[in-house]
Order: structure tokens, then sequence, then C-alpha cells
């Protein structure tokens, strides 16, 4: 955020204490992962033939039975697979529309966390806020088995991995989906994500906060903030390091811990600056916003704490500002509210291959 210049140094480094911690709201949680997630359908084990019980016609009858039955579960089976390649290709594009034309129109979705959408255009405004805060992702899928229970019904377990551009968190969760044939086509009645077994909270509870992943900037009339973030420690953290510019001279550096706490349940930040000032802090949502209350200690040893609040209002920018500031019990006033803008993933970034199933 811009730092005016008749800031003193110790506000100088509270403000970059408030800086170096925000978050967004996501229509579609980032520790919340969206139906897409889910629902996809791609290559991995084949499912075990269905056997078609003996009739009064005889092993020769029964086993003509069974073959034909095993064809056509064969071929539903190849058919659901090619339903899961188009799912796959439209939610690459980022396409919220095709991606959710692949459920039925009363259709069901429940994440791991148990919220549920119930319809398909429940699906798709939840898919297309998702591929707003998280442009570039991926979509990749393994299917364990799938089992037909009656004729046009068939049920599939799996997993799915989401990937993010620019070093973003991998996000891994387990499906069960109910597929029902509907005029030719195979369409998902219902999908329900299950965490796996053994994971810890971690990275799904800072997954809220991938929207930081990147460069961000503000620039103003005689000062620039920059940042960036990047996962780190298999996912468990995220490290942003900021730099704070006036007149063109670098005048603070600073890097930044987020991770989730277990004991306390919270998201927690720790920063250290440059000038040898330190902080920490945690925050909430509020609505449409994030609020971070940080506490922290000036270079001079004085004691400074703030309020910082956060708005997203697109997927590239957001609004920042700071209230209830004081420094050594002297109360400052509230900034004015500023504008950050995410900077385009270089060429290397968006360039790189991703594989498919």
């Amino acid at each position: 955020m811009r730092i005016a210049m008749t800031l003193t140094a110790s506000a100088l480094a509270l403000t970059a204490i408030c800086l170096a911690a925000g978050d967004e709201p996501t229509a579609a949680r980032r520790g919340e992962k969206t139906a897409a997630q889910t629902s996809s359908k791609g290559g991995a084990k084949v499912a075990e033939k269905a056997a078609a019980p003996a009739t009064a016609r005889g092993p020769a009858a029964s086993g003509e039975a069974l073959e034909k039955d095993s064809a056509k579960n064969s071929a539903d089976e190849e058919a659901i697979r090619e339903t899961g390649a188009t799912f796959a290709r439209a939610y690459d594009k980022a396409d919220a529309k095709a991606t959710a034309a692949h459920f039925t129109a009363d259709a069901e979705y429940v994440d791991e966390q148990g919220t549920i959408f119930q319809g398909r255009q429940a699906i798709e405004e939840c898919l297309t806020a998702f591929f707003i805060a998280n442009p570039g992702s991926q979509l990749e899928v393994a299917i364990d088995t799938i089992r037909f229970v009656s004729p046009g019904v068939a049920v599939e377990d799996g997993s799915t991995t989401v990937t993010r551009p620019a070093g973003g968190l991998s996000d891994y969760s387990r499906y069960t989906a109910v597929h029902v044939k509907t005029n030719g086509r195979w369409l998902t009645a219902s999908s329900r994500e299950h965490a796996p077994k053994d994971r810890r909270e971690h990275v799904a509870k800072l997954q809220q906060l991938d929207w930081l992943l990147g460069e961000w900037v503000d620039e103003g009339d005689d000062s620039l903030v920059d940042f960036s973030c990047k996962a780190v420690d298999n996912g468990n953290f995220l490290l942003r390091e900021f730099t704070v510019r006036i007149a063109g001279e670098a005048a603070m550096t600073g890097s930044q811990r987020i991770g989730w706490d277990p004991v306390s349940g919270t998201l927690r930040t720790w920063v250290f600056d440059s000038e040898g000032g330190y902080g920490e802090g945690t925050w909430h949502r509020n609505g449409d916003s994030w609020v971070l209350k940080s506490t922290g200690v000036t270079a001079e040893g004085q004691p400074a704490s703030s309020t910082s609040l956060f708005t997203m209002v697109s997927g590239h920018a957001m609004t920042w500002q700071a209230v209830d500031r004081e420094v050594a019990g002297v109360h400052l006033p509230d900034t004015d509210e500023y504008i950050l803008v995410r900077a385009p993933p270089s060429p290397s970034a968006t360039d790189t291959p991703i594989a498919k199933k």
C-alpha cells in the first residue's frame, strides 16, 4: 500500500506489518473446493464387469447374458470416461457453463465441509466464482472404480487434484459420484467429497488465502509497494516477501509466514522487517472482507497495533485500509483505502504443460 511521506519510521514499520498479512473472500472456498474438483471423470483403473445371474435357460444362456451385460457395461463405462474427458477440457478452459452441463438439472454437490450446492445453476455459479478467483487452474482425476448398480445408474469413486499456476497449492480430495443415463447421455446426479484419511487441516485451511499467490503491487505518486507470495513446506505455509520504495529508493523490505494454528484454530501470521521490527496477527472473515488484527514492536522498541481490512474487488485487485492504529500508545489516523493489483504471471509460469490423465 502507498506509504505517505509524513509517516515516521515507526509508523512505516507498522504499515509494513499491516501490509504483510491479508486475504480475499472467496465465493467458492480455497480451503473449499468447487463442484468441478470432485465431479470429473478421468482415466484410471477399469472397473470390474458386472455379472448377470444364471437363468433357467442353462449355463450357455447365462454365459451369453453375461457376455452381453459385460459388453454393455464396458461400452457405458467408456462413455462415462469420455464424458469425463470433455468435463476436464471444459474445466481447464474455465468454462463454467460447459462444465456444469455435465450435471443433471437437479444435481447435488456436497463439499468436504458439508456445504450443499443444489441444482445445475447453483453449481455453475460456484464454478464461475472459483474460476474468477483461481485463474489457470488445471484438473487431474484418478478413477478407482465404476460400478453399475442398475441399468442406467453408475457409481464412481476416485480422487481429484486441482493444480493452480504460479507456484499455487495443489488441492487433493476423494469423491463419490452417481451418474445416470439421460436421453442416451451420462450425467452426474450427485457428487460428494471426502477428506482423505489422516489428512491434517493445515493445507486445507490455508487454501482460504490462495488468492494471495503471485505478484502484487501498489504504486503511488511517491511510493511503491510490491510483494510476492508462494506456497512452501509442502503447502503448509505461505511465504510472502515485500519491498517498500519511496522516491525510488528501497525504504524497507521484509518477509512473512502465514499458517494454520491448530491450537487456537485460527489463521496466523508472523512478519519481520529489515529495520528490526516484528509482529504477528490473526484474522477472520467478515462478510465480503477479511479482518486482520496485528500487534508488533517497531525497531525502536515501541509497541504497535492495527486492524487491516481487505476486500477483493475482482480476481486481480483488492482494497486495503488500516484502522485503529497505535504506536507507543499514540493513536494514528486511519489510512486511505488503497488498491493493490495482481501482476500477470510471466510466460514461463503459464506455458508449462500440465499432465493430463
